[in-house]
């Protein structure tokens, strides 16, 4: 058998490869945990943008949800490829 030696192999330029944004609805619950006690619960994104004050079922421990919180949220599911619509 003859191999030419000559010869590099053809090295495939990577394809670019397309993101998928995955779009869900405003009403989509996001599990959020108490600060006080990690006890998770489920909110709505819809519910989430009128910042709400948000107590804990098992702690009655009880906060502001914050602007920054809301964009920082919506941020991180952007980042994976999340989308949520604005309205319900």
């Amino acid at each position: 058998m003859v191999v030419n030696q000559s010869v590099q192999p053809q090295l495939r330029t990577p394809k670019r490869v397309a993101r998928v944004a995955n779009i869900l609805p405003a009403n989509t619950p996001m599990p959020l945990e108490c600060d006080a006690c990690d006890h998770e619960q489920n909110y709505s994104m819809t519910h989430l943008r009128t910042l709400p004050r948000l107590t804990c079922q098992e702690c009655g421990d009880s906060r502001q949800f914050s602007q920054v919180e809301l964009v920082t949220l919506d941020k991180a599911l952007n980042e994976l490829g999340y989308y949520l619509n604005k309205k319900a």
